[in-house]
């Protein structure tokens, strides 16, 4: 059984974060990009699942607007893929969501005309989660890195 916590100590979010997204160079293979993860989620919300005292993911939350919040950073350890662990984790921000204003929950991913299969496998399990393909931007990642973003009514 896994237990989710909201987490609101900086260093705990720090900590955890720093482990799963180094644990996952597939997604998260440059340096800057994780320290700049790291670095900008410690005011945002953030959500544990544990197994005992092992962190098995995390998912960050960021406030948009008064009616949009965006999956911010989100990591699961590679072996608990496939799991059900990021469709628990998406359901309790939902339903903390739901006590807001929030209508939208938005994630922005690798593209769709990017060939990197580790992507294709993120953009089908959002799809599951109940995300629709919004629009592919090649100016906020770069060509190199068009971004997808999704969205979802909640």
């Amino acid at each position: 059984m896994y237990l989710i916590n909201k987490i609101t100590n900086e260093n705990m979010k720090i900590e955890i974060s720093n482990y799963i997204l180094r644990e996952l160079p597939e997604w998260f293979g440059i340096e800057k990009s994780i320290v700049e993860y790291v670095e900008n989620l410690k005011d945002k919300d953030f959500y544990a699942v544990f197994d005992n005292k092992l962190p098995l993911g995390f998912i960050c939350i960021k406030y948009n607007n008064p009616y949009t919040a965006e999956i911010y950073v989100m990591g699961i350890l590679k072996n608990h893929h496939r799991k059900g662990i990021g469709k628990k984790l998406i359901q309790k921000c939902e339903e903390e969501l739901k006590c807001c204003t929030i209508k939208y929950l938005m994630v922005k991913t690798l593209g769709e005309s990017h060939p990197d299969e580790n992507y294709k496998k993120t953009r089908q399990f959002y799809s599951k989660a109940g995300f629709y393909p919004l629009e592919e931007i090649k100016e906020i990642w770069g060509k190199e890195n068009p971004c997808l973003i999704m969205v979802k009514n909640i």
